[in-house]
């Protein structure tokens, strides 16, 4: 099994939407796959058509004691996934939060109790930092993936995950740039100057901004099923064989 950790550089870069479409990417390549959604607004599930109003995920059923393997789905695209769930208050939140900390290695225990093919990619969708939520992941990550938007501010804040990934022993971060406008000076710049600094630590994709994948959010869906033609869904399809790649070059050392 392997474990791709998504993180974001601000807020807004896109995490959600990568994490989901890269676990549709790869589960098109016919790739066993698992999304688990380790962030608190359980928003992951929206992209794979689960309901709005179903508060069940695992942070859900671990706050109410129940089982949090019946929190699992499947969606229309046949993609695998874990919604974090709906709690019912901050305290709650602030409680399973304690918990994670007190049991780092609560997830990587319990997913060696699922029955999942030894092939099996799981990706997350991440907090960004610091959570006690993403610290269980990364404990376990094979590819740290920190997606970012070409604005000043994510250029400043990735350098700073970067040089921590370092000096923390994780495996190294690579940087993917999202929602890139190739008409905008200033992302053409940032490009430039990110290529420039962090060579092959930046992923050789790039996520156009793309109207349609908006769309197919509104219809709980990704770009795979709303727009298969798409330059969205060319994309991601890129990032997921590029990720492949990767990880098998991680393995390999």
């Amino acid at each position: 099994m392997k474990t791709v950790a998504i993180l974001g550089a601000s807020g807004g870069a896109g995490v959600t939407t990568v994490a989901a479409h890269l676990a549709a990417g790869l589960a098109g390549s016919r790739r066993d796959v698992l999304a688990f959604d380790a962030n608190p607004d359980n928003l992951l599930r929206l992209h794979l058509g689960m309901a709005w109003n179903d508060p069940l995920g695992f942070g859900h059923a671990l706050a109410t004691g129940a089982d949090w393997h019946e929190a699992a789905y499947r969606s229309a695209g046949g993609v695998d996934f874990v919604p974090f769930g709906d709690l019912a208050s901050d305290a709650e939140l602030a409680r399973l939060g304690r918990y994670m900390e007190t049991h780092p290695n609560w997830l990587r225990s319990e997913l060696a109790t699922l029955a999942l093919p030894a092939d099996t990619i799981v990706v997350y969708d991440c907090p960004r930092l610091p959570s006690p939520f993403s610290a269980q992941v990364l404990a376990m990550a094979d590819l740290v993936l920190v997606v970012m938007e070409p604005d000043a501010v994510s250029y400043a804040v990735a350098t700073r995950m970067v040089a921590r990934a370092n000096q923390a022993g994780l495996p190294p971060a690579q940087l993917l740039l999202n929602q890139f406008e190739p008409a905008r000076a200033l992302h053409r710049d940032i490009t430039v100057l990110l290529r420039s600094a962090f060579g092959d630590r930046m992923s050789p994709v790039t996520i156009h901004r793309d109207a349609h994948v908006g769309e197919a959010l509104a219809c709980k869906q990704t770009v795979f099923e709303f727009a298969p033609p798409s330059q969205a869904a060319h994309e991601f399809a890129a990032l997921s064989t590029w990720v492949l790649a990767r990880l098998g070059r991680e393995a390999g050392r």
